[in-house]
């Protein structure tokens, strides 16, 4: 019986001791993949993706290129650029719906109806790409050889969600797929929601929203808020990313009425707000960025909501409701970090107000505080649309625009700022050429001005010449400078010439600028006195005038000014060849001014009298007699290969490097003679030979090309008046060459017809004898040619002595 129960006894311990020992190796397996390998595995995962939700620039982008923010280490991206990061101590929010990137970016994203088919390539960038094939690698341990652990769901759910953030969708959803097929476990609920993001990304869009709608509804029932937020923003984004933009705004509406999350609310509000803009809603709009004070918003959403209301009051001509608005957040401490965005709107209400003087304040002092911000060119931008639009000074707003183009300002302000520089170049380039044209026929009239004119600027270049040369003594003589060196004079002058223009970058009113001074700003050339006739010279600066009041009408925005010249034109040079097209001008001008009575009085008379000109079929569509072309075949527009050397030129051209920009042109036209920019290329090339080098027969040649191989090219008929001119100016001045050599010629041979007839009639009259030498001599000497008669050497003056002194002197420093 003793033996009996023994017996028993031992079973149960035996059956106990196995029963521990096959726990003790569950237990022990564990232990050795947590240390071993999930432990590792989780902890990187967890660095990835915290530093992924940091540098996700909008949580409401369905799809993103991180790499954008990871190179610039975590910058601010705004309407106004990237911004520097700010300092720790004074950092914007960082939470992870509200993260450091501006959220109303979103209303700048370009929308597409299109997913991408292009093969899973990872965004990220190298160092977070690579660390999550680390940790796919980790992970695929557990998932091969630890099967039986308790860390296998762990494994696969990391797995999955590392494939998704390297864009591996079809790899990720096989996981989230696998891990579902375990049955309940603790992600159960969250990796539906991997799931459904998979589906969204791999075009099963009815799957991937069932699954979503799914994933809330549990969330709500188990209170978990988390997978609610996720949930929701995941399916708002992907409306917004089908411009589902109504079912968005439904979606925003359906979270804010069941969540509890204050903050978040306050996001999705603003987010709200963004969708109604898209759709020009712009009092729903209002509402929903007010709404958001009603939450708890962090300061960063708190201060976008207040800015896009603040913005919408002033698109609204609510200018002093807006002006207070923004000057709360001007005046509140919490939105210091913000005080630049929120100057450069009080700066432009003043300038909708007409209170100049302190929108230009305000924006320079935007410039000059936040210099390594893009709102300093903004800031540079406004300053030139207000001395151009407002002041009409043109050097100043030439000034601002060329600094915003070349600042940190957004790509759209930089572009546009440059076009503008650029237009004020040419505005220069008219004006200097009407002054210049209008000097030369001045000096045609009165040939005692030019003699005037030169002789002072002769007197002004010497002095001009003086300084340099003092400039250079002092430099050499300068105690401080070790390696003593002699300067060129060439090299003396350019360093004069760029201490000038520094000093004189932006002059003071009342400062006097002396003529050496003039000379080194390029501002005081030489007196030219061209072959050309007054008449030619007139219908050039005809043609001038018409191309600066094309520019103030169709770029500078200044009708009436463009209005001034195209009168001018036709009241002081009526009969040269740009008459039609000012005429149709000013009659288009007159029609965008609500006048059609003085309108259709200029039509009707270029349809009546210039049958052959080709604005005739204009004038007579815009009276109604000619039917416009209908069913116009609308192309789409290719891309210009060519575009990109053409700017290139442009900006070189620009840049007064007038030689590298003719090569520049003419590589245009030889590689791209098809591109429209061929044709201008060529204008370019002769507009640089004629205005600024000054090489007239270089010019017409450009310009006859252009005429030639470009006929049907607008820009061949506006230099045809221009050659034809010139043309007919030098066949004139060759006709009168021909004729003073005919005439030379003709007063030679009377000349030796008169000589022969005299030494006949002296052989004649004079008996044959012999004379002496000295005779002979004698009457040699009279019967020369008169014409061939040397003067004798004559003694000159003093003064005449200094003067041809004086002009070698001249000569030589010409040289």
């Amino acid at each position: 019986m003793f033996f009996e129960k023994a017996k028993k006894l031992f079973a149960s311990a035996s059956l106990f001791l196995i029963l521990l020992g096959l726990s003790g190796c569950g237990i022990w397996t564990d232990f050795t993949t947590y240390f071993n390998t999930y432990y590792n595995a989780k902890t990187l995962f967890d660095q990835v993706e915290e530093e992924i939700i940091k540098q996700k620039k909008d949580i409401f982008a369905f799809r993103e290129d991180l790499q954008a923010a990871s190179q610039y280490g975590g910058q601010q991206t705004s309407q106004y650029g990237v911004q520097p990061a700010i300092p720790a101590n004074n950092q914007r929010s960082t939470n992870q719906y509200d993260n450091q990137s501006n959220v109303n970016q979103f209303a700048n994203q370009p929308n597409t109806n299109q997913f991408s088919n292009r093969p899973a390539t990872p965004q990220l960038s190298g160092t977070l790409n690579d660390n999550l094939k680390k940790v796919v690698e980790k992970c695929s341990r557990i998932l091969q050889y630890e099967k039986h652990s308790s860390y296998f769901a762990d494994a696969l759910f990391i797995t999955g969600k590392a494939l998704y953030y390297q864009q591996e969708y079809a790899r990720a959803q096989r996981k989230f797929t696998e891990l579902a097929g375990l049955g309940k476990t603790k992600y159960s609920s969250e990796n539906k929601l991997w799931l459904a993001k998979t589906d969204l990304q791999l075009h099963d869009f009815d799957e991937g929203l069932k699954l979503i709608n799914e994933v809330k509804t549990e969330s709500l029932n188990e209170r978990n808020e988390a997978l609610f937020n996720d949930a929701s923003i995941t399916k708002i984004s992907f409306l917004i990313f089908r411009e589902e933009n109504n079912a968005a705004i439904e979606e925003c509406k359906d979270y804010l009425s069941k969540s509890k999350d204050d903050e978040i609310s306050a996001l999705v509000a603003y987010q709200m707000g963004k969708i109604y803009l898209l759709l020009d809603d712009t009092e729903n709009a209002f509402q929903a960025f007010s709404s958001v004070a009603k939450y708890s918003p962090t300061v960063d959403v708190d201060f976008k909501s207040r800015f896009e209301s603040a913005k919408l009051l002033k698109s609204l001509k609510r200018l002093d409701e807006s002006e207070k608005a923004f000057n709360d957040l001007r005046y509140l401490g919490k939105f210091k970090n913000y005080l630049d965005q929120v100057l450069i709107e009080v700066g432009q209400i003043y300038v909708e107000k007409d209170r100049i003087n302190p929108a230009i304040d305000i924006f320079r002092d935007v410039d000059s505080t936040y210099r390594q911000f893009p709102t300093s060119g903004i800031a540079e931008a406004k300053l030139g649309d207000i001395y151009r639009k407002k002041l009409g000074l043109y050097d100043s707003a030439y000034v601002y625009y060329s600094r915003a183009s070349m600042s940190m300002a957004p790509r759209e302000d930089k572009e546009e700022a440059r076009v503008q520089a650029a237009n004020l170049n040419k505005y220069f380039a008219f004006k200097e050429e009407e002054s210049d044209i209008e000097k030369k026929i001045e000096y045609k009239k009165n040939p005692e001005l030019f003699v005037r004119d030169s002789v002072d600027y002769e007197i002004a270049y010497r002095q001009y010449m003086d300084e340099v040369k003092k400039m250079g003594e002092t430099q050499n003589s300068d105690p401080n400078v070790i390696n003593q060196q002699k300067f060129d004079i060439g090299f003396l002058q350019q360093q004069y010439n760029q201490q000038q223009i520094a000093l004189f970058r932006n002059p003071k009113k009342g400062v006097i600028i002396t003529p050496p001074q003039l000379i080194a700003l390029g501002r005081y050339k030489k007196p030219e006195n061209v072959k050309l006739t007054a008449d030619s010279l007139s219908s050039i600066l005809a043609k001038s005038l018409y191309g600066l009041a094309s520019l103030f009408y169709s770029e500078l925005d200044r009708s009436d000014s463009a209005y001034f010249y195209f009168k001018k034109i036709l009241n002081d040079y009526p009969d040269k060849p740009v008459k039609v097209q000012t005429m149709y001008a000013l009659g288009t001008y007159y029609e965008t001014h609500n006048d059609s009575v003085k309108a259709d009085s200029i039509f009707k008379y270029i349809y009546d009298n210039f049958e052959k000109d080709p604005l005739r079929n204009a004038a007579a569509q815009k009276l109604g007699l000619v039917k416009k072309e209908e069913n116009t075949v609308i192309t789409k527009k290719v891309d210009d290969p060519a575009e990109k050397f053409y700017d290139q030129a442009e900006q070189i051209y620009y840049g007064k490097k007038y030689v590298e920009a003719i090569d520049s042109f003419r590589t245009v036209y030889k590689r791209f003679p098809e591109s429209p920019l061929a044709p201008k290329s060529i204008y370019y090339i002769g507009l640089i030979y004629e205005k600024d080098l000054k090489m007239y027969d270089s010019a017409a040649t450009a310009y006859g090309m252009l005429i030639k191989e470009f006929a049907k090219s607008p820009l061949g008929g506006t230099v045809l008046a221009k050659v034809t001119e010139y043309n007919n100016e030098k066949e004139r001045m060759k006709k009168e060459e021909e004729n003073k050599q005919k005439e030379l010629e003709a007063k030679q041979k009377e000349k030796e017809a008169k000589s022969a007839d005299l030494n006949k009639t002296a052989a004649n009259q004079q008996p044959k004898q012999v004379i002496n030498k000295d005779d002979k001599i004698v009457r040699q000497t009279l019967l020369k040619d008169p014409a061939q008669k040397q003067d004798s050497p004559k003694v000159l003056s003093q003064d005449s002595l200094k003067a041809k002194e004086d002009t070698t002197k001249i000569k030589q420093v010409e040289k």
